[in-house]
């Protein structure tokens, strides 16, 4: 391998095959900037803009191919020179690679992110539409993997949806945050040239300019290190999502099953090879080790930037490959998730009877006998305690316990209750008990509904961030032909 396969890697080149339509399109801005503000003449402007049109063409068709022994940014100008002559020598005037890159770069991400968000959108969608199916489909809430209190599995899916909306949130901030245009930075430090560096942010659809130029190219890496944060919050989420459906998904739980294009018996993904009865949760499993990888990628990103000084260095150029891995495996993801969660099938029985047996419901008569008989609650927590271990001893569940055996456990502490049998039947009914659930986030079927109609006014509003993002981008890009066009043609 000679050196200049080592700089210009065949890695890199795929990735710089991505990248390409951005920097024909921040080029053509450019020599239209270099036009409006009278260093390049219009026949010189006119000859770029026409080679770098072809050029674009080829890149739509994928004829466009990449000199290993240049890279993508000194094939292009290559090619101008070639076709254009001495012309072609002005259309890098006013620019480095440095902020050329930085800025084609920043295009890419922008639109990769938006497409994530969407993506995540879709997942919220079908965690809604799963928490509104599911409003009364009780389930056991879990606190250190043991039984705590019944909830339902409405309330489990509305509260990943929430989790994925603040992801969101955080996608928007740092999608604005790092909308700025590199271009006019130069290599670092500007240039004495009479740019118009607002000019060509409008163009790009920036919504402003990189100010400061040493700052702008030393910051080379920082949008993605912030991207992949998000990816990381994504991804935890996500494999939290993916161990809560796996456990689910056992033979000892039985609270869902997946649909069978996610698992599928005999099959040759999801199948065993030696035990025919077995349909394995594949997809959760490889989302589950999203995280680690995510999270890696995020810190090696950080290692590799804090030891760098002021001004570009090319160790970022291997910022590009792990940004790619940590986006399409995060895509992946996501749409996977969203896949499998259409196909999952509650049991709605098991899920139920779980709950009656497994003493998940103590908390709840706790807390009834508390409101009646007006009895502080850490008394009444240590009465039912030893009613529930009795029962366990005994291997009874909670639903036998009588009011005989409730007023002899008061006794103990010298209190007298008067509970009827019928009061008891009615409080350790985890339906009755989650209705009870009004406060605010509770799980009771209207305060749910409200919120699951809220956080879709919510979707609705976050749909149009998108599509505003989205006008623009679209909008600039065909400011930017038109522009090119009144040269052109």
């Amino acid at each position: 391998m000679s050196a200049t396969n080592f700089v210009i890697s065949d890695k890199q080149l795929e990735l710089d095959l991505l990248l390409a339509p951005y920097d024909l399109w921040a080029t053509k801005v450019h020599v239209l900037m270099l036009f409006k503000s009278t260093i390049v003449g219009q026949n010189a402007s006119k000859q770029i803009l026409t080679v770098l049109n072809l050029l674009s063409s080829k890149i739509v068709k994928h004829n466009f191919t990449i000199d290993p022994k240049k890279g993508l940014h000194l094939t292009v100008e290559n090619e101008i020179i070639k076709q254009c002559g001495n012309y072609g020598f002005s259309m890098h005037t006013a620019r480095s690679r440095n902020d050329q890159v930085m800025t084609c770069e920043l295009l890419y991400l922008r639109e990769k992110m938006l497409g994530f968000f969407s993506a995540i959108l879709e997942l919220r969608k079908i965690l809604l539409q799963s928490s509104y199916n599911h409003i009364d489909t009780v389930m056991t809430g879990y606190t250190h993997m043991q039984p705590a209190k019944p909830t339902t599995f409405g309330q489990w899916c509305l509260s990943y949806s929430d989790m994925l909306g603040k992801i969101e949130e955080r996608l928007k901030f740092e999608v604005d945050r790092f909308n700025l245009c590199p271009l006019g930075a130069v290599e670092s430090y500007g240039t004495s040239w009479p740019i118009d560096r607002e000019y060509s942010a409008t163009l790009l659809g920036f919504s402003g300019v990189w100010e400061i130029p040493q700052e702008a190219i030393s910051s080379r890496g920082f949008a993605q290190k912030a991207y992949l944060g998000v990816l990381v919050e994504a991804a935890v989420v996500l494999s939290k999502i993916a161990a809560d459906l796996l456990l689910f998904n056992t033979f000892e739980f039985g609270f869902a099953e997946l649909g069978g294009v996610s698992a599928k018996q005999m099959s040759a993904a999801t199948g065993s090879s030696i035990m025919p009865q077995k349909k394995n949760p594949d997809i959760l499993e490889l989302i589950r080790s999203l995280a680690p990888q995510v999270t890696g990628i995020e810190s090696i990103v950080a290692n590799l930037l804090s030891g760098l000084p002021t001004g570009y260095n090319r160790d970022t150029r291997e910022i590009k490959e792990y940004m790619k891995t940590a986006l399409d495996k995060s895509f992946q993801a996501v749409e996977s998730l969203s896949f499998t969660l259409k196909g999952i099938k509650c049991n709605k029985k098991k899920m139920l009877q779980a709950v009656k047996e497994n003493y998940s419901m103590a908390p709840e008569l706790s807390d009834f006998i508390a409101q009646k008989c007006k009895i502080p609650y850490r008394i009444v927590y240590k009465i039912v305690g030893n009613i529930v271990r009795k029962k366990k001893e005994a291997d009874l569940s909670l639903e036998t316990v009588t009011p005989e055996e409730v007023a002899s456990e008061a006794e103990l502490f010298n209190l007298k209750m008067n509970i009827e049998e019928s009061e008891l039947k009615i409080a350790l009914d985890p339906q009755v008990a989650i209705q009870k659930r009004k406060h605010t986030g509770g799980a009771a079927k209207a305060v749910v509904e409200k919120m699951i109609n809220n956080r879709l006014k919510k979707i609705k509003k976050d749909a149009d961030w998108l599509k505003s993002k989205w006008n623009i981008i679209n909008k600039a890009k065909e400011k930017t032909e038109k522009e090119v066009n009144k040269l052109v043609l």
